[in-house]
């Protein structure tokens, strides 16, 4: 997805920002200045990159575990990743491409549909995808199918050596019906893209978890689709993907509208 940085020195701060975010992503571990000096080209040094670290640790948007680490993002800090670096509705060709060749978008059902998208952006992603379909909009009438994807994908991930993550983990896999009705009451309309970061969450359940949400309406069908991963997700890929299924999978015109 493209990024967009504002005018110094909120640009410096926001630089540092992706850089941290993005190598925490990558790496699950705290970032220090001269790797986020590396990864800006060196265009300030180490001991300026730690200003910038002390500026954002009073911002709140980073955050040292330990006394001799380095930084990583808080939730706030996500936040502002979410909402002033990734820029919404940035269409990204190469991901479009990829989920619509993966799709059989003429011959599959919708429940079919969702599964073979969420398989792929859990691969992606390390990420759970989850589903809830309902077959017919009608109340008195309709089906609803809620289904879960990718949990050995996610389970890869370093976050669940801690048993307190992986029993929550246990326990939201033993049920997935209320996720898919927690989600369905917080997207409110189709191509709308839901973003809930760590303790924004009301679900206790999902308090360590971040949760990408839609809503896609296909003819009479519609559906919620989620991705469910750590805190540390790789939201520029999953936001992105969200955005393509919205596209690729409304007949109603929906394109995708906001994030929030």
């Amino acid at each position: 997805m493209n990024v967009r940085y504002y005018e110094i020195p909120e640009e410096r701060n926001l630089r540092v920002l992706d850089s941290v975010v993005r190598l925490y992503t990558e790496q699950a571990k705290p970032v220090s200045s001269a790797a986020v000096a590396r990864d800006l080209g060196h265009i300030w040094s180490s001991a300026t990159v730690r200003n910038v670290f002390s500026e954002l640790e009073l911002l709140g948007w980073l955050h040292q575990p330990h006394q001799a680490s380095g930084r990583i993002p808080t939730e706030k800090g996500f936040r502002i990743f979410v909402e002033q670096i990734i820029r919404p509705g940035a269409q990204n060709r190469e991901l479009d491409k990829l989920l619509e060749a993966e799709l059989d978008l003429k011959t599959s059902t919708l429940p079919e549909l969702l599964d073979e998208a969420l398989n792929l952006v859990s691969r992606l992603s390390h990420a759970l995808g989850i589903s809830l379909v309902v077959l017919n909009p009608e109340p008195s009438q309709s089906v609803r199918e809620c289904r879960m994807t990718g949990v050995d994908e996610l389970l890869e991930q370093p976050e669940f050596s801690d048993p307190k993550s992986l029993r929550g983990l246990i326990h939201l896999l033993q049920d997935s019906e209320p996720v898919g009705e927690y989600m369905e009451g917080q997207v409110a309309y189709p191509g709308q893209v839901k973003v809930l970061i760590g303790s924004e969450n009301s679900m206790d359940l999902l308090n360590s978890f971040s949760l990408v949400a839609t809503r896609i309406r296909r003819s009479r069908e519609t559906a919620l689709l989620g991705v469910m991963g750590p805190v540390r997700m790789e939201y520029s890929l999953v936001l992105g993907a969200m955005e393509g299924l919205t596209r690729l999978l409304s007949t109603d015109g929906e394109s995708p509208k906001s994030w929030s």
